[in-house]
């Protein structure tokens, strides 16, 4: 598992669990029991890693139906999901998906030798959480298949997961896709916000996501601004953000909403042409009019 996945306690009770530059899932302990917040890849079992650091019962709660959110979910006999995203993790997800997203991990494993020398000699930005790795040794990306799985628990906007002593209340953000959720931490005032906040490029071309939509939760995300303390970030090299990202996302997701933004074409990490609008720390992804959109399951 070393050489794939990389864990370490941000802050006591939460884990992140990284799969480096491919998604990090995070996990959260109460005195009773602890949830997996996603399930990663499963390209590796995940659930030994998780049972490493906690002894408590475990559970899973996705924060969206997306392939590298639920991979491993099959490890787990509890999954928790927004209503909207039940019938679609029991959906096959397309074998061309998976082919094109392995494509791009070898791509960026590509660019790491020159990367890692150019950020050794002058930038120190790489980690072991932020530096891709290698696919683990017998993996055959041909057998990499994410299994349908079916939700034990359906979740809806401000339901509560008592962990004890420890609460997460689930804030429903659609646009990037229509089940998204957040988690918020009250008692240490940590932000879990799945793929609606990222240092990074945030998607909202596929056939089911919505900029209206996402521009309207990220500014209710802005609201919580009081309440927040940190961010914790799922994708891209960095995994925590400050609270003041929550208004820096919001007012670029509204330029784009209301059309003043440069929209520049490109490609996403599966390889679909898209428009992307680029802000100092993060970008918003959208589809190209002109352009067939790639689906995420079989039915999106």
């Amino acid at each position: 598992m070393a050489d794939w996945f990389y864990a370490r306690e941000v802050i006591r009770g939460v884990w992140v669990l990284a799969e480096p530059q491919h998604v990090y899932t995070w996990m959260v302990a109460g005195e009773d029991r602890a949830v997996l917040l996603d399930t990663g890849m499963g390209i590796l079992p995940i659930r030994p890693l998780a049972e490493s650091l906690t002894e408590l019962p475990l559970s899973v709660v996705n924060t969206h139906y997306h392939f590298d959110h639920i991979g491993g979910n099959h490890e787990f006999d509890e999954i928790a999901i927004h209503e909207l995203g039940a019938p679609l993790i029991a959906q096959e997800v397309p074998r061309d998906v998976l082919d094109a997203y392995v494509g791009y991990a070898h791509r960026q494993l590509d660019v790491m030798a020159a990367y890692r020398g150019l950020d050794a000699e002058f930038f120190w930005l790489l980690s072991a959480e932020s530096e891709p790795r290698p696919f683990p040794k017998g993996f055959n990306s041909s057998d990499w298949t994410i299994r349908p799985t079916e939700a034990t628990q359906t979740l809806v906007d401000g339901d509560r997961i008592d962990l004890g002593g420890r609460v997460l209340t689930v804030i429903h953000a659609p646009g990037h896709s229509p089940d998204g959720i957040c988690l918020l931490e009250e008692r240490e005032g940590l932000l879990f916000g799945a793929d609606t906040i990222n240092a990074g490029p945030i998607y909202a071309q596929f056939p089911d996501s919505d900029v209206e939509v996402l521009a309207a939760s990220t500014r209710r995300l802005s609201e919580l601004n009081d309440a927040v303390r940190l961010i914790m970030v799922h994708h891209y090299g960095r995994v925590i953000a400050d609270a003041a990202f929550l208004p820096e996302i919001a007012e670029g997701v509204g330029q784009v909403r209301a059309g003043g933004t440069t929209l520049t074409p490109g490609h996403d990490i599966l390889g679909g042409p898209v428009l992307e609008a680029r802000f100092e720390h993060f970008s918003v992804v959208l589809p190209d009019p002109d352009a067939p959109q790639q689906a995420l399951t079989a039915e999106a």
